[in-house]
């Protein structure tokens, strides 16, 4: 629960919210316009241009209004005309003895629409309906900051919803509307269009001309410098960790689970290999980073198969209040009223959230994370069938507990408690992890197409 301060004229109301799901980039994602690589040009990292601008994304941590970490990777990305732009006012202010700090930049239409949630206001978060100018890599929210990267006073902390953070106001002291004014006329003087009523955000002229775009940060095709220039290559040389699963047959139930981290252009084992437990029915391709290179069977809702192909990795959730020590991955404490939809015919399927009492629903069957028994103790989620979500293609795949060594699962991968607790203290969100579930005879086949292990 968090209580929410959004002042509306001159009323102030504290909206009581329990978050319905945390995304991070790389969790579960909400329904979003999805587009071609053709139609979006790539983003790139400011710091490629701007090596000076201090980068602190606060939905990469949880320094923000809704008190969650929404973003697994600090990297500002913007569409290349924009980045462009920005990196001349970071020149400027330079000289001036000044810089900019980066408070969020690309930001996911899945993102939005949690921020949505929490504070329904278009004063000050975009409807992702029509989408955020942040979900086209096209805005930028920022401070300044002196030359030895301390930020200045300025009117509000960032996202304060309130009056207070309006361009216009002069309600202040002289040397705060001093430094507002010094941001706005340094980003003006390149072009970048101020909202009026968060004196830190500020559009590029000709952001529509760019697309909404919903891929998670890390995602490599969100690089221009990580494009693969083979399409069957489903591994960037931005994934640092992968997370190896192979079984004998495409029929197989139990498998062996090994951790790599990335070394140069090849990889290195990180740990020893450990059984797991897959799908009663073995394995079955599924939606991924990957494109299918061998025949085999397709996942299907309900088929109790594990997906075969490429996953990134997302959150993790459990029964604790928080993960086991020395854990450096989001992390998230479920209760009786979080679900994972299973149903094809809902608006909420393959996403996992917390489902207060009063909504209405429009599914007949979801997973509930909450379980009367071990199994979801610890649970990572694997990104089957996201971020592009095909109905009926299979939801709800994760990492578990498993129940005994040798039953499998309706489609998930299933480990000793001992192990899910060693990968979840393993996994970094600096290295974008990934999961390759494949049969041996596959993997060996396409083993050096896809630069794996």
């Amino acid at each position: 629960m968090k209580l929410i301060k959004i002042e509306n004229g001159n009323l102030i109301r504290f909206v009581q919210i329990t978050l319905t799901r945390i995304a991070v980039g790389l969790g579960m994602f909400l329904p979003a316009p999805i587009v071609t690589a053709e139609e979006a040009p790539p983003l790139i990292d400011i710091k490629t241009l701007a090596p000076g601008i201090h980068v602190d994304l606060r939905y990469a941590t949880t320094h923000n209004f809704t008190g969650r970490k929404l973003y697994m990777a600090n990297d500002c990305l913007l569409c290349e005309p924009v980045a462009e732009r920005l990196a001349r006012v970071q020149v400027r202010l330079e000289k001036e003895g000044f810089g900019l700090k980066i408070w969020d930049c690309y930001r996911p239409v899945s993102v939005q629409e949690i921020l949505w949630i929490v504070a329904p206001d278009q004063r000050f978060v975009a409807n992702p309906k029509t989408g955020s100018r942040h979900n086209r890599g096209a805005s930028i929210d920022c401070t300044l900051v002196d030359k030895n990267g301390q930020e200045l006073p300025m009117p509000t902390e960032f996202d304060e919803f309130s009056a207070k953070a309006y361009r216009k106001n002069k309600n202040l002291p002289l040397n705060i509307i001093k430094n507002r004014d010094r941001l706005q006329e340094a980003m003006e003087r390149e072009g970048f269009l101020g909202l009026p009523t968060e004196w830190w955000h500020f559009d590029d002229p000709e952001w529509s001309k760019f697309a909404l775009r919903n891929e998670p940060l890390g995602d490599p095709a969100l690089y221009k410098d990580l494009l693969a220039p083979n399409k069957n290559l489903p591994l960037s040389s931005a994934i640092k960790q992968l997370i190896l699963v192979t079984a004998p047959t495409w029929d197989s139930v139990q498998g062996q689970l090994q951790l790599f981290r990335r070394n140069g252009n090849g990889w290195a084992a990180a740990e020893a290999q450990w059984p797991v437990v897959l799908g009663l029915k073995g394995l079955a391709w599924g939606t991924g980073l990957h494109t299918p290179v061998v025949p085999g069977p397709v996942k299907r809702e309900g088929d109790l198969t594990t997906p075969a192909g490429v996953f990134y990795v997302g959150q993790a959730y459990g029964y604790a209040d928080t993960p086991p020590e020395k854990t450096n991955w989001a992390y998230q404490k479920v209760t009786e009223g979080w679900v994972c939809v299973d149903d094809p015919t809902s608006t909420s399927y393959n996403k996992i959230f917390d489902c207060p009492i009063s909504l209405k629903r429009d599914w007949d069957s979801a997973e509930t994370m909450k379980r009367r028994d071990h199994l979801y103790k610890w649970v990572i989620n694997v990104q089957q069938n996201a971020p592009t979500t095909l109905k009926g293609g299979g939801s709800c795949i994760f990492f578990h507990v498993w129940r005994r060594e040798n039953s499998g699962t309706e489609g998930c991968v299933a480990m000793e408690e001992k192990n899910m607790v060693q990968l979840l203290q393993w996994l970094s969100g600096e290295d974008k992890p990934s999961a390759v579930f494949l049969p041996r005879e596959v993997y060996e086949k396409v083993k050096k197409e896809w630069g794996l292990p």
